[in-house]
């Protein structure tokens, strides 16, 4: 009996600690109320002019953190804006359309560029600036290697102007599918890509991949095309600092897709009977420190250890880019 009474009196005097340790703490809580800040909304331009092609440019604002997320996302981008391109002293107005009106490379840029199959696009009100196609071939602007695109856009009390320069393209020389040095399999390896870099310091490079083989009757996955779009890899582009005039050669790894997760031993490598197409882009140092900018602020996110990024942009009042890109693409059939 005196040993039941121990236990009892232990159990109480435990529930009793408890009870005083669960009171103190919910005592000193207090509701914290924190008010964000907010900031001023800023124009975002999202523009490129390409080898041979008209340009193409697209409008939006900055949002809040807080704001609501719309999944029409065409309705985020702005209608009603001024938007001008010069080049030699002779300058172009870049009119208001919908993708309906445009040429089928403007096509294949916004479709990369949003991940939307290409005949979705048509049917999409995007509002988007470029060169109208009912003015004469001849009159028409097109990217040329060698001149510089001035770009200036007025949207209500929003004015901003960019510059890009449009370098030479530099073809691959090689590209070819090889086994890595010490591979133990038999049916996966990696791309080579060897280009020479002109004798002059500025030249900057991007890099994309896109495997255009279907996936075969077997697997989950039969009969869909293995990458529908192409895939710039973080750290897909570099400049001529180090190679500067130099013939330079080095292995592209295969970026993770979402559909590795069903062929987990080929993360990272390119696979027998892969065709690819290895797109090489000839890009200006401004473009280059741009897009360097957003892929280290797009590497940071959710990592708690990264130091704050800010994406760097060359429009003076404005964030996003102007982009004039010399592209080259080659294709790779993988085979040893």
């Amino acid at each position: 009996m005196k040993f039941q009474d121990k236990i009892n009196k232990t159990k109480l005097l435990y529930l009793t600690v408890l009870m005083a340790v669960m009171t103190l703490i919910f005592s000193c809580s207090k509701v914290i109320e924190i008010d964000v800040p907010s900031s001023e909304s800023m124009l975002v331009v999202e523009g490129t002019i390409k080898l041979g092609q008209k340009p193409i440019v697209l409008l939006s604002e900055t949002q809040g953190y807080f704001d609501p997320i719309n999944l029409n996302f065409w309705e985020n981008y702005l209608s009603g804006a001024q938007v001008n391109v010069s080049v030699e002293n002779e300058t172009f107005e870049l009119i208001e359309t919908y993708p309906s009106e445009l040429d089928y490379e403007q096509l294949t840029y916004l479709s990369e560029l949003f991940k939307i199959p290409q005949y979705i696009l048509p049917y999409i009100p995007l509002p988007v600036y470029t060169i109208s196609r009912r003015i004469p071939e001849s009159k028409q602007l097109r990217g040329a290697e060698g001149k510089t695109y001035d770009l200036h856009v007025v949207y209500e009390d929003y004015e901003t102007f960019a510059s890009t320069t449009m370098h030479p393209g530099i073809e691959l020389e090689y590209s070819y599918f090889l086994f890595p040095e010490n591979s133990l399999s038999d049916s996966l390896g990696v791309i080579n890509i060897v280009y020479s870099d002109p004798d002059s310091l500025g030249n900057a490079y991007r890099v994309a991949t896109r495997r255009i083989n279907k996936y075969p009757e077997w697997h989950e996955l039969s009969g869909e095309v293995k990458d529908p779009f192409f895939i710039y890899p973080l750290g897909s582009v570099w400049d001529d600092l180090i190679v500067n005039g130099q013939t330079y050669d080095f292995p592209l790894l295969r970026y993770p897709t979402a559909n590795d997760s069903l062929d987990s031993d080929e993360i990272g490598l390119w696979k027998i009977g892969d065709t690819v197409l290895v797109k090489f882009e000839t890009i200006d140092l401004n473009a280059y420190e741009t897009l360097l900018s957003y892929e280290m602020a797009l590497s940071a996110q959710g990592n708690p250890f990264s130091p704050p990024t800010n994406v760097i942009s060359h429009l003076d009042s404005a964030l996003g880019w102007w982009i004039a890109t010399s592209d080259y693409v080659d294709t790779v059939i993988c085979q040893p």
